[in-house]
């Protein structure tokens, strides 16, 4: 892509080599994010460097005459499901149809008591009008052969009917990272569930995370993490280690769960679970493995939605003046920007002001600034401000 308007980009060769993201052709600045970023490449070049607080508010003016809009939902996983059928009638195409939809709404909002209730059962009776595609599929060496459907929905479609019934939304940006100690004990054999380690309760557990729509990850399990954290700690309830050690991976959850299979063969799971130094802890149990983890899961999800789904009114709140620290390169400053954008709570957001490593951004919310602030803490991308300033981040590093 050609900047229109960046004095090193050549119209009549189509790019000059290096040249891979272009943001000129849309905002008509005077330079592109790429040619600045290839100028500021070299470490040696330090009249260059000297030069991107300049590059950087020039950028910012530019952008600062446009309102950015906040993207639509941009995670198609969330609004596809795959459901069981015997046939490709019409009738049990419907009905998949219905029971596919039925997967998503519980996804996208958090709230399984929705198909219980009147929005969700409004949007249920009109499954077809949101159906973008279809197809089927047989799971490969079932026996017998089982068919399948799988359906995507149109997402920004549902995500309008949300808002028109009123119920809140839980959108890409919201979902954290998730870390997961699983303790298991199944009559005398005792382990830590790793990743890829293919045992059939981690391999549940994401089946049962994924139709959720929470991103879960797994600890390694190297000599690293076996120094830090045994299974006695998390049988006992210690989490000290396992939150210590979790600190490697970055999550922005802590799932930390203790699975014991009794003599008669039923399941019984201790959850705890730390988002953003707040734990809640609960237990379940199941005759099945599928039903326990299962249950463990949506707990999660409910307790994840109930935080950081967004309730979209439609009525917009005023501009709330929001300042990011440690900006430094026009790299950092598109990171910043792409992360406000997406999520749900933010409609719109304009550059303010420019220092030369902070800026000011005025956000128009769809929600309420207390959602939002609840959303940052759990992210990766920014963090509180260390003086404890309202309203004022910093660049995560």
């Amino acid at each position: 892509m050609v900047a229109a308007g960046c004095k090193q980009c050549k119209p009549e060769t189509g790019m000059i080599p290096g040249c891979d993201g272009c943001y000129g052709q849309i905002h008509r600045i005077p330079i592109c994010l790429a040619h600045t970023n290839r100028l500021l490449a070299n470490s040696n070049d330090m009249d260059a460097r000297s030069r991107l607080p300049r590059y950087l508010a020039g950028l910012a003016f530019f952008l600062s005459l446009l309102p950015v809009m906040a993207p639509g939902v941009t995670g198609l996983d969330l609004f596809e499901a795959e459901v069981p059928v015997s046939s490709q009638t019409p009738a049990e195409r419907s009905t998949a149809m219905q029971q596919a939809l039925a997967s998503v709404l519980v996804r996208v909002t958090g709230q399984r008591e929705l198909l219980q209730q009147s929005p969700g059962r409004a949007l249920l009776g009109s499954a077809g009008n949101y159906v973008q595609q279809y197809r089927y599929f047989t799971v490969p060496d079932s026996v017998p052969p089982q068919l399948m459907m799988r359906v995507r929905f149109d997402g920004e479609a549902v995500r309008q009917a949300l808002r028109q019934q009123g119920v809140a939304f839980w959108g890409d940006a919201e979902r954290p990272d998730t870390l997961v100690w699983l303790a298991v004990e199944d009559r005398g054999r005792r382990y830590i569930v790793s990743a890829q380690d293919g045992t059939q309760a981690g391999q549940q557990l994401e089946l049962a995370a994924r139709q959720r729509g929470i991103p879960l990850l797994f600890p390694l399990l190297d000599l690293e993490d076996q120094s830090r954290v045994q299974f006695s700690d998390l049988w006992g309830g210690f989490f000290d280690h396992a939150l210590e050690a979790s600190q490697r991976y970055n999550p922005q959850a802590i799932l930390i769960g203790r699975l014991n299979r009794s003599r008669t063969g039923s399941w019984v799971a201790r959850w705890n679970l730390q988002v953003a130094g707040n734990p809640s802890s609960w237990t379940n149990s199941d005759n099945q493995l599928a039903g326990v983890l299962n249950s463990g899961i949506d707990n999660v999800a409910d307790t994840l939605a109930s935080r950081l789904a967004v309730r979209e009114t439609g009525s917009h709140t005023g501009m709330v003046s929001v300042r990011v620290d440690d900006i430094r390169t026009l790299a950092a400053y598109a990171r910043v920007n792409d992360y406000l954008a997406s999520l749900t709570a933010v409609r719109q957001l304009q550059v303010e002001e420019v220092s030369p490593t902070s800026v000011n951004y005025a956000l128009q919310l769809d929600g309420t600034l207390q959602g939002l602030t609840q959303t940052i803490a759990i992210g990766t991308v920014l963090e509180p401000d260390p003086t404890g300033t309202p309203a004022t981040y910093r660049l995560r590093q």
